[in-house]
């Protein structure tokens, strides 16, 4: 085997941290989503869309509790805040 190759077992626990950074990030993401519901249950604002102050979908609460958005306006900010 050249020197320049790594075995197979490199490639693997290269994609499961990849993995896992993926995880922690997606996890850390919703942590503070959730605390930003909390936040706005506190306020008297939880189920009206934070962006367009319409009330946002009873079907999207109960699928999201935590949602802040209605469909509408999380689309438009996902579009805005894609990472690249």
């Amino acid at each position: 085997m050249s020197k320049g190759f790594r075995g197979p077992d490199f490639a693997q626990v290269e994609t499961d941290r990849a993995t896992s950074e993926t995880i922690h990030r997606i996890l850390e993401q919703d942590a503070v989503q959730a605390e930003h519901a909390r936040a706005r249950l506190a306020e008297g604002g939880y189920g009206v869309c934070e962006d367009c102050s319409q009330k946002i979908a009873p079907e999207r609460l109960e699928a999201l509790p935590d949602a802040t958005r209605c469909v509408r306006c999380q689309s438009a900010w996902d579009q805005g805040n894609r990472h690249q």
